[in-house]
């Protein structure tokens, strides 16, 4: 802020958190608000926090170290009275462009047409991530790992697959995580991941999951498949084919390589197994992204992503792929740019598992 002269910053938040985009408030605050919310920092370090609902008062004041707090059913309209009689011209705003229009644009009236994006500022400061911040991906990833291993412990055809979300997702909760998105869906042959539904699991089907847990903002994913029952010779084959597709994109993670070579790496080993249309859209669109709220730096694992790897950079690699047979498979770890190369921050890494029924 001082370098761009920035005097106040808005922060605004949906009060949605997905796990590959980033969310200012809670990254600036290190609070997760239910609803829509604001974070107005000025250039001297005083700060405001500006939540919603109203009836989140008692947990916001809880949370608040130093910082004035205020719980609203309009945060609008809060943000409007204290930026009452404000005389510091230079205003800059971060995540307008992810909350609803409304709430937007009320922002824009208060910060003034002169208002600044500082979205590109806030994100690239905070690209690489911290100690702090691996330390908490590091919890997030045994969490995952552990989310896993009781899906494999749970599992069972007559489960509905609702029932088998709610069952991991109160496990990792019960280990530290807290937040989580996670997608779990059963079919035989799957065209890709959905939510879970109230379908009961039945043998032969291919279970996909993506495990995200979070802790302080850290929300690592891997990716996991396992089936009901004996795989088919195909299934197995195939799958290792993805896996050593994902092993040539993490091995591509070094200081000084561009994102781009890392989802080439992935595609090069499908390319060369006779797979190449199903490396691109529909069936692709990229082959992993970054995690956080504070940055998902550096992106998405895309060919169209030319930014250099730097030492700390974290983000997952996940060749998730669609192949004739089996159809949709998941695997995928997230990883960590060393000084010498990567650092895969799972223990346990993606394998085709199998469940006996």
């Amino acid at each position: 802020m001082a370098q761009e002269a920035i005097d106040v910053l808005i922060a605004v938040s949906s009060g949605f958190r997905p796990y590959d985009f980033p969310d200012p408030v809670t990254f600036l605050s290190g609070y997760q608000s239910l609803a829509e919310s604001l974070f107005v920092l000025d250039r001297d370090g005083a700060a405001t926090l500006i939540v919603g609902p109203e009836w989140d008062a008692e947990r916001v004041a809880a949370h608040a170290r130093g910082i004035r707090t205020y719980a609203t059913d309009d945060v609008a309209q809060e943000l409007a009275r204290l930026m009452r009689g404000n005389t510091k011209t230079r205003i800059a705003t971060a995540g307008c462009g992810r909350v609803a229009p409304r709430l937007a644009a009320n922002i824009g009236t208060i910060a003034g047409s002169a208002a600044l994006p500082f979205d590109g500022s806030l994100y690239a400061a905070s690209g690489p991530k911290t100690d702090a911040e691996l330390a908490n991906a590091r919890k997030a990833a045994r969490i995952a790992e552990q989310g896993f291993a009781r899906m494999m412990e749970v599992a069972h055809p007559g489960l509905p697959e609702c029932d088998l979300a709610i069952e991991v997702n109160l496990t990792m909760k019960a280990l530290g995580a807290d937040d989580n998105f996670m997608m779990m869906s059963a079919q035989p042959h799957a065209r890709g991941i959905m939510p879970s539904s109230t379908r009961p699991l039945q043998k032969g089907d291919i279970i996909l999951a993506e495990f995200t847990p979070g802790v302080a903002g850290q929300l690592v994913q891997n990716c996991r498949t396992a089936v009901l029952g004996p795989p088919s010779a195909e299934l197995r084959d195939k799958y290792a084919l993805v896996v050593e597709a994902m092993w040539a994109g993490i091995n591509a993670v070094r200081p000084g390589a561009h994102v781009a070579d890392v989802c080439r790496a992935v595609d090069r080993v499908l390319e060369e197994a006779g797979f190449a249309e199903y490396c691109r859209p529909p069936h692709i669109r990229r082959r992993g992204h970054g995690f956080g709220l504070g940055s998902t730096w550096p992106g998405d694992i895309a060919r169209d992503n030319d930014i250099g790897l730097e030492e700390d950079d974290a983000f997952l690699v996940h060749p998730n792929q669609y192949l004739p047979g089996p159809g949709y498979m998941l695997c995928g770890e997230p990883v960590r740019v060393t000084l010498g190369g990567v650092e895969v921050l799972s223990e346990t890494t993606a394998a085709l598992a199998v469940i006996d029924c």
